[in-house]
């Protein structure tokens, strides 16, 4: 479905940019960025979380893409508390207020677009989360993680309507008892050619029985500053313990061979 997928990593949130997939071009792009957010996550004390995303993506005329994805983390909140991948706590942990920081898991993303009607398109995606974060820190679950998921996208002119779900396969954990979740998420998009706009929801099951699903809205704003060089901004609200209470962040996406 050609959608610009801008999330740098597992734990920042969906945002995405919907184009035309008759337009995709063959490049490389590299992404950077900051996002900060803060939440309780259903504790008493409230976790304030900082990550500086960069990834990878190569994308094909012949529609399929991948992208590589890390970032570096600083989380001050009680321990136990994994924000972002999902808010990973089965409940209130108690755990005593800590300052901790490093690298973020590493994702790797595959995805092929089949074109399935007049203006609709259809990807197939597949993720790989590879456990680089610290697990005793509590910054990621110490698991690999799959997820398989469908993405459908309809295009109307400048607007676009895009739903997604799919199944996140959690692996095992020293840590936490983890269970295979559901995910579902939808958005719309404005796209003119200079500045584009998205509103996107996503909605992703506890990853541990009795711990808080995850459920927010992302709106985003991409400014084309060339046919290299974008610059994007946005922010979200969470509408579940699993997800920050408020959260934003800007990123720079340099593409190569455009």
């Amino acid at each position: 479905m050609k959608i610009l997928s801008l999330t740098a990593a597992v734990v920042l949130p969906v945002v995405c940019l919907a184009a035309s997939p008759a337009a995709a071009q063959d490049y490389v792009q590299i992404g950077a960025g900051v996002d900060y957010s803060s939440g309780d996550y259903g504790e008493l004390e409230d976790t304030d979380f900082l990550a500086i995303p960069f990834n990878l993506k190569y994308q094909s005329d012949d529609d399929w893409y991948v992208r590589a994805a890390i970032s570096w983390l600083d989380v001050k909140g009680p321990s136990g508390i994994i924000p972002g991948d999902g808010g990973v706590n089965p409940g209130p942990s108690g755990g005593e207020v800590t300052s901790r920081s490093g690298i973020g898991d590493v994702i790797l993303t595959a995805g092929y677009s089949f074109d399935v009607g007049a203006n609709t398109y259809f990807d197939a995606v597949g993720k790989v989360k590879i456990p680089t974060a610290s697990e005793t820190k509590f910054l990621g679950t110490g698991s690999t993680d799959f997820t398989a998921q469908g993405e459908l996208l309809h295009v109307m002119g400048d607007v676009s309507l895009g739903l997604t779900g799919g199944r996140r396969f959690n692996g095992s954990s020293d840590l936490f008892d983890l269970r295979d979740v559901w995910l579902a998420g939808g958005g719309i998009y404005y796209t003119a050619e200079q500045v584009s706009l998205g509103l996107d929801y996503e909605w992703r099951e506890g990853s541990v029985i009795g711990s808080p699903d995850r459920s927010e809205a992302t709106a985003s704003l991409t400014y084309k500053l060339s046919e290299a060089l974008r610059l994007q901004g946005y922010g979200y609200t969470g509408f579940a313990d699993g997800s920050p209470d408020l959260g934003g962040g800007v990123q720079v996406l340099y593409r190569f061979g455009q």
